[in-house]
């Protein structure tokens, strides 16, 4: 074999030299030269740093600052940075003796987003879906039971039996990067989305619904948990027959491909769903979500994105209400109308989770 195929352990070995005398150096060094820099370098940086260092000051702010982000470790940017190594990807220090491994990686990569999911969904609603269904599954070996939607209630609106809302009302899609990203217009962001939603509930499967309108992100994002908190809180005193209360978003910064799904001749926006773990109601909130997300995983395999767990100082108001979900509709990368076709799904699923 040719010595280019081969490990370059002393390489290697340089490579954990620099990172053993950098870690050294902020560690031991630092803190006694420069005590505000190892507190920085010791802590979770966040990409508003000035409000870290009041949070240490004034601990009320601490509770006041909107954790919407994700964490972020500065030794890891700087080590990003200067040498090219993530310590949070271990292939980032093979890539480092072994560039050819980071080719191989991205071709990896590539290979998995070439295309939006195609579905094919267990479910049989009407003519148009069953010939969808039948065309997306030809040439596939393919038997399964079509399930049918749950029989429609008798609208009740004086007890309505879930309730949807936005923390960030402004939320808009904008596929071709041409326009924005969020809107005032209740056209074209999260209100149009809800909008469809609480149709397709309250017509297709007889379900009273609740749609709160209000602008929680407006004049500014920062702080809408914190406005949206009341809005809940209000609706929870007025009924007592909520099943389901769904705060309705759509994601940010995924690709098209990854949030995209299609069914037949129609595509989707993919959903995802977001769960504190620093509550008291983590736990049946955590059950509402799984049983939501495997009944999408049963119905529309692949339609879901999954959980995502965070740990988070807002707790996104899950902390008011064991049934309360936040639902991401697809990302800014879709089309409204990927996202309203979504609704149609969405109202499928939570009418099947409803006792």
């Amino acid at each position: 074999m040719g010595m280019h195929k081969r490990l370059d352990w002393k390489l290697i070995l340089e490579v954990l030299a620099k990172l053993v005398l950098f870690f050294a150096f902020f560690r031991i060094i630092i803190p006694y030269i420069f005590p505000i820099g190892f507190i920085i370098f010791n802590s979770k940086y966040k990409t508003n740093s000035y409000e870290f260092l009041l949070s240490q000051s004034i601990p009320i702010i601490s509770c006041c600052i909107e954790d919407d982000e994700e964490d972020i470790n500065l030794i890891s940017i700087v080590l990003k940075s200067f040498i090219g190594i993530d310590i949070s990807d271990y292939r980032s220090i093979l890539n480092v003796s072994i560039p050819v491994m980071g080719q191989i990686e991205e071709q990896i990569l590539a290979i998995k987003e070439d295309g939006p999911v195609v579905i094919i969904p267990r479910v049989a609603q009407n003519t148009e879906d069953k010939e969808n269904a039948s065309s997306a599954s030809e040439g596939l070996n393919i038997k399964e039971r079509k399930e049918n939607p749950p029989k429609k209630r008798n609208l009740d609106p004086t007890k309505p039996l879930i309730l949807i809302y936005h923390t960030h009302t402004t939320e808009a899609y904008n596929p071709d990067g041409k326009g924005s990203n969020f809107t005032v217009d209740p056209n074209y962001n999260m209100i149009r989305v809800g909008e469809e939603l609480k149709k397709e509930l309250e017509e297709k499967y007889g379900i009273s619904v609740i749609h709160d309108t209000t602008f929680h992100d407006v004049p500014k994002r920062e702080g809408a948990y914190l406005k949206s908190r009341p809005t809940v809180q209000r609706y929870l005193k007025k009924y007592n027959s909520f099943k389901i209360i769904v705060d309705l978003h759509r994601d940010a910064n995924v690709s098209r491909n990854k949030s995209t799904a299609v069914i037949g001749s129609e595509r989707y926006a993919r959903i995802m769903f977001v769960v504190d773990t620093l509550h008291k109601n983590y736990t049946k909130n955590n059950v509402l979500v799984s049983k939501i997300n495997d009944k999408f995983n049963y119905l529309y395999p692949g339609f879901s994105r999954g959980i995502m767990y965070k740990k988070s100082k807002i707790h996104y108001n899950q902390d008011l209400a064991s049934n309360i979900i936040l639902i991401e509709v697809g990302s800014n990368e879709n089309s409204l109308e990927e996202a309203l076709n979504s609704a149609k799904i969405i109202a499928r699923v939570l009418a099947e989770c409803i006792e």
